[in-house]
């Protein structure tokens, strides 16, 4: 991205391409013409290698015949392209005098094309010193001297961090009240381009403030009112309002102008909306702004249909109907919902069904904190790991807020009555114990902070996870024992085209008080497609003589993936590469690390289950489908195994 804004900056520069004239004829003899040969001329300080790994021109070779690739032929975009790769390198490197010229030959013998490149150099600047002035409120002078102070001296002058660090210092401006500042930098060579004086002149102008908010309704009812209620301040829409962060005569801050777009997309009572400043403003220090929005219609009922990743199973197939009204008593919301959900493959069956109603409340106590009442019921059925049935009935209250764009907490309350039915005799007596229907109440808190660029396939960005359930205690119940869960997810650029995905993940799980052991239905389960793959579902950890799983109370997962497109020279096919254009596909190799233990001192590196194996991912628009095959290592307490698991989004 920060490249793209580069060459945006300097195409500018592109329109002066040297201002030599162009033989059209040339031209249209050279477009398309193969490239069999780029010379280049002039440069001193970067090799002819280095010019040439950054150029958009190719040298046509077999394998660049084989998968199609137009860079390797004369294109009508070749020139401007190679001339703003070569500024580009250049002009990152303090050469801000640098000239290039691109003109085209005739090869003899073969009429291929020959891609000639002259540089004119220039002298190479460097930073000497850095010096701020102006007219600016003095309290910001430490903040603009830290971003002044990216650029170091001695560095090679960058001609795109000059015009970064200007933009940043606008950035920082236009969030304490200026958005009219106007900063120019200067570069003083003096007798020794090796030691620049760089100036940046900031006048920060008069302080803003923001002006009124008009809101403009695109679907009113009949009777000319909107469906969520008016305040008596103002004769707007109170539910549009209360989401801005805009608020009339408050500082000026572009932060809380892309933060109050973000709030109104998360409220979700509005299909469209666009916040703009008000044509008509006529006071530029306390401008005024314009909400244009379309508001959802109050009753709704959904049907969804799709398919889903799942800890107990490698792919389930997830149905979900509701009905609700979001404008009830004001702006809260009534829903009712039952969710379905299947197994894929040869276990086909039910794993879970779920009905439930609920009450939200999106501003909680005057705080944009969502409060959500429900009820919820969940008929008897088998359970998808152990071997016996389970019915349940439960009521809580949820309490949701984010703080800042990338972390989220939720708190809950509820209180839950279980039933466990038909436990085989050949369960171990403590599980045996536990059949029958027993009352849980517990406290709950989770947290994610998602710093990723794209939710489906991450390139750089992490994911921290945090829960904590306590069952029991000062709540009372039958039940006494808490689970604490956390997660990181890293991913990092670390070859072109190349992702490095990183994840720790552990688990505990223990019972208090007069308690003897986690309910089994509430213990921990391990192995299979989103966790330790090569290993079929739940089945790693310990297991009884039959083989199943018993439930463990310690897990720690370790995963190391490596993904990249791959098959590209298919795009060259016909229908074909149109197809793998839209669905690309994907390929990862990855070494899977873990286990699941019922005691403390089982936890020991030689007591790890290591897989490894590769995958394909199909990239849709609903997220990647994924079909990977793992072997596990055999170990002495683990027997070699394998396994292809088919599912959808990555493990992690």
């Amino acid at each position: 991205m920060r490249r793209l804004l580069a060459f945006t900056f300097i195409i500018a520069l592109a329109t002066i391409v040297e201002a030599q004239p162009v033989d059209r004829s040339i031209l249209r003899w050279a477009r398309n013409r193969p490239i069999k040969e780029i010379v280049i001329d002039g440069n001193q300080y970067f090799s002819d290698g280095r010019i040439r790994k950054h150029l958009y021109s190719r040298t046509r070779d077999f394998w660049l015949a084989l998968k199609g690739d137009r860079r390797s032929r004369v294109q009508p975009e070749t020139r401007q392209r190679d001339t703003l790769e070569v500024k580009y390198l250049y002009l990152t490197n303090g050469f801000l005098d640098v000239h290039v010229q691109h003109s085209y030959a005739l090869r003899p013998g073969d009429s291929a094309a020959v891609v000639n490149i002259t540089i004119a150099e220039g002298p190479q600047f460097f930073v000497g010193s850095t010096h701020l002035q102006g007219g600016y409120d003095r309290r910001f002078q430490a903040r603009l001297l830290e971003i002044l102070s990216k650029l170091k001296p001695g560095e090679p002058a960058n001609l795109f961090q000059l015009k970064d660090t200007e933009t940043a210092m606008k950035a920082f401006l236009a969030n304490r009240g200026h958005p009219y500042a106007r900063i120019e930098y200067a570069i003083d060579p003096g007798s020794l381009p090796s030691s620049c004086r760089i100036v940046y002149n900031v006048e920060s102008d008069s302080l803003v403030h923001f002006g009124n908010v008009i809101v403009e309704v695109a679907n009113p009812l009949s009777d000319g009112t909107n469906r969520y209620g008016r305040t008596d301040e103002y004769d707007d829409y109170e539910v549009a309002l209360r989401e801005l962060k805009i608020k009339p005569g408050a500082v000026y801050r572009r932060d809380d102008i892309l933060e109050s777009q973000r709030r109104l997309f998360e409220s979700g009572y509005f299909t469209t909306f666009q916040l703009s400043p008000a044509p008509n403003s006529r006071d530029s220090l306390n401008p005024e702004f314009l909400l244009r929005v379309s508001e959802r219609k109050s009753a709704y009922m959904t049907l969804r249909l799709g398919a889903a990743q799942s800890e107990v199973r490698d792919l389930v197939w997830d149905v979900s109907a509701g009905a609700g009204q979001r404008n009830v008593w004001g702006s809260r919301t009534i829903e009712g919902s039952l969710d379905l959900s299947f197994s894929a493959g040869q276990d086909t069956r039910l794993l879970d069904n779920r009905i439930r109603a609920s009450f939200q409340e999106p501003w909680f106590v005057g705080t944009r904190t969502r409060m959500v009442l429900a009820l919820d019921y969940q008929p008897r059925l088998k359970d998808p790991v152990k071997d016996f049935d389970k019915e349940s009935w439960a009521v809580s209250v949820a309490f949701s807020r984010w703080f800042g764009r990338k972390l989220r907490a939720n708190l809950g309350l509820e209180y839950r009555k279980v039933k466990l039915s038909d436990i085989p005799e050949s369960e171990i007596p403590l599980v045996k114990e536990q059949e029958g229907i027993s009352a849980r109440r517990k406290v709950y808190l989770t947290l994610r902070r998602d710093s990723r660029d794209d939710l489906f396939v991450p390139r750089r960005g992490s994911v921290t996870e945090f829960s904590g359930d306590v069952y029991g205690g000062f709540l009372r119940g039958d039940a006494d024992f808490f689970k604490l869960q956390a997660s990181w997810s890293r991913y990092r650029q670390v070859w072109p085209g190349w992702i490095a995905a990183t994840r720790v993940r552990g688990a505990w799980a223990e019972a208090y008080s007069d308690t003897r052991a986690v309910p089994v239905d509430q213990a921990l389960y391990l192995g299979g497609a989103s966790t330790v793959r090569g290993i079929e579902e739940n089945r790693l950890g310990p297991l009884d003589a039959d083989g199943a799983p018993l439930g463990a109370n310690y897990t720690l997962v370790f995963n190391q993936e490596f993904r990249w497109k791959t098959l590209q020279f298919l795009t060259v096919l016909p229908l074909v590469g149109d197809l793998m254009t839209e669905f690309p596909i994907w390929q990862s190799v990855f070494v899977d690390v873990g286990n699941a233990f019922q005691r403390e001192q089982a936890i020991r590196l030689n007591n790890l289950a290591v897989a490894y194996g590769l995958g394909f991912q199909l990239v849709t628009p609903a997220g990647p489908i994924r079909v990977d095959y793992a072997e596990q290592l055999a170990h002495d307490d683990f027997d070699y195994s394998h396994r292809w698991h088919f599912t959808i989004l990555y493990a992690f």
